[in-house]
């Protein structure tokens, strides 16, 4: 199964869970593509069915933080 994580590239919380359940799914043979604007810290080595896309940030002045800019 092919399957996209978008996720924070942190030091902890959700960026850890997603890029450690995505790392545990390619183990099960599943292609797993991370989509974040910076590689993710715990992504630092890649597997054959491990994919990193990095997007660039949008500034939109009305929202507090940045939105992901997936097209």
């Amino acid at each position: 199964m092919k399957i996209g994580v978008t996720c924070y590239p942190t030091y902890g919380g959700s960026g850890v869970v997603a890029t450690e359940l995505g790392k545990a799914m390619a183990q099960r043979q599943h292609h797993i593509h991370f989509i974040s604007y910076a590689l993710p810290f715990r992504l630092q080595h890649y597997d054959e069915r491990i994919f990193f896309h990095e997007v660039e940030m949008v500034s939109y002045p009305l929202l507090e933080h940045s939105t992901y800019a997936i097209a």
